[in-house]
């Protein structure tokens, strides 16, 4: 039998009971203060800015004047930047702030075509330059003056739009889709109809009031004729309404005759707001809505502000 080797007797050891305790308290303080040290250097996470919490928080929002945006190629830096209000440390800050701006702009973001008994739908396809100010990490800042608009085509002769079912739900969804993107929590629905067509743009806005979220405004365009007597824009759930002052046809004098008179339209949901043309001159020589919207037959980049400039100050001083 293989026996044992023979080892030197070896001292008895101490007991390790307090030395062992007084080691994992070291851990355990050294641990913590690793722990406290990592997740002060975590960087700190980026603050999302805080949402309107009504419709009526962001609609009052926007600057007193607004650009319409069509569908082509633009800048409107130039016109923007200009605007903006000097306010305190205006000098050492070149660039203004998004609460800074007298201006925004409602840009055409989609059109939905209605021909026959169909509704096609096409996005916007044409860049537009913003102030710089006015991005985020990951696009544009939430609250910037940037309204979305829901243009309406309707075919005409052979062609003529059925008014439909599915033609309606095809708007709701695209007014729908494209508050999602508008930092302003403003979307615009443009859609012109004749006076046997009411019924259905009625009902299309009243759809699209109740499908988007209760923090969101709904605007809509609206002929001048319709703010001179006809009472049935009261009746509909929108938040802004817009009365496009030019391209009036042959009603043109006696609904200009009431501008120039009283500054605005009578029926009181056409007047907070006005949409003119720089291209139909001269406009009323007083205006009382507070907010102008214009409209530009060219690019915006392509129209010097200098010219406006005068004109625009005693508006909106």
């Amino acid at each position: 039998m293989l026996s044992t080797p023979d080892y030197p007797s070896q001292a008895p050891r101490r007991p390790l009971r307090l030395q062992h305790c007084l080691l994992c308290a070291l851990l355990l303080l050294g641990s913590s203060n690793l722990l406290a040290k990592t997740e002060l250097s975590k960087p700190a996470a980026a603050e999302t800015p805080p949402t309107f919490t009504s419709r009526q928080a962001a609609l009052s929002a926007l600057p007193p004047l607004m650009l319409w945006v069509g569908e082509r190629p633009d800048d409107v830096r130039t016109w923007i930047d200009g605007s903006a209000r000097q306010g305190k440390g205006a000098a050492d800050s070149p660039v203004p702030s998004i609460q800074d701006q007298r201006m925004g702009v409602a840009v055409l973001d989609t059109t939905v075509l209605l021909r026959d008994g169909s509704a096609s739908v096409r996005r916007r396809q044409q860049p537009l330059k913003l102030p710089p100010a006015w991005y985020a990490q990951n696009g544009l800042q939430q609250k910037a003056p940037v309204v979305t608009i829901v243009h309406i085509e309707m075919a005409r002769a052979a062609h003529k739009p059925a008014l439909n079912e599915k033609q309606k739900r095809t708007i709701v969804n695209a007014v729908v889709a494209a508050a999602t993107r508008s930092p302003s929590q403003v979307v615009q629905l443009d859609f012109e109809v004749m006076h046997s067509q009411k019924p259905f743009l009625a009902d299309v806005v009243k759809r699209s009031r109740d499908a988007l979220p209760a923090n969101v405004a709904l605007s809509i365009t609206a002929l001048a004729s319709w703010c001179v007597g006809d009472a049935w824009l009261a009746d509909l759930p929108a938040d802004e309404v817009v009365p496009t002052a030019f391209h009036m046809d042959g009603e043109a004098k006696r609904l200009r005759d009431v501008l120039d008179h009283d500054g605005r339209f009578p029926r009181p949901e056409c007047q907070p707001s006005l949409g003119l043309s720089l291209d139909e001159q001269p406009w009323p020589s007083k205006l009382r809505s507070q907010r102008l919207y214009l409209f530009n037959r060219n690019a915006w980049s392509g129209t010097p502000m200098a010219g406006w400039s005068v004109r625009l100050g005693a508006i909106f001083p």
